[in-house]
């Protein structure tokens, strides 16, 4: 049985609920962004967070029609999704290493 409409909406709000930490730091990213402008480590930040966190929901999406995919189909698909969040923790990461390699380099310039 496909789930409801409503049951989809539920599962969003709790995948939001759930990663709250990962909505701060995505609102924390934007600002970022909009303060320092498109730089590599922001644009690099903000792609990765999004990347995150929809995989964070979309995890929890995916429980709900498990049942409708079967197992094969819902291991791929989980599968897909950590290659996905993979990818996005890289992105933040290496966004988050230019920051602070910014951010030393101009405290050593201040010196």
């Amino acid at each position: 049985m496909e789930p409801s409409l409503t049951e989809v909406i539920y599962t969003i709000f709790l995948g939001l609920l759930t990663s709250m930490g990962q909505v701060f730091i995505l609102a924390i990213c934007l600002y970022y962004l909009y303060k320092i402008g498109s730089k590599a480590d922001s644009i690099l930040l903000l792609l990765g967070s999004i990347i995150w966190l929809l995989c964070s929901i979309f995890t929890l999406v995916g429980i709900s029609y498990a049942n409708v995919w079967g197992s094969e189909k819902y291991l791929t698909f989980t599968y897909i999704l950590q290659g996905f969040s993979f990818v996005g923790s890289l992105l933040f990461v290496i966004g988050f290493f230019l920051l602070i390699r910014r951010t030393l380099s101009g405290l050593k310039n201040e010196n």
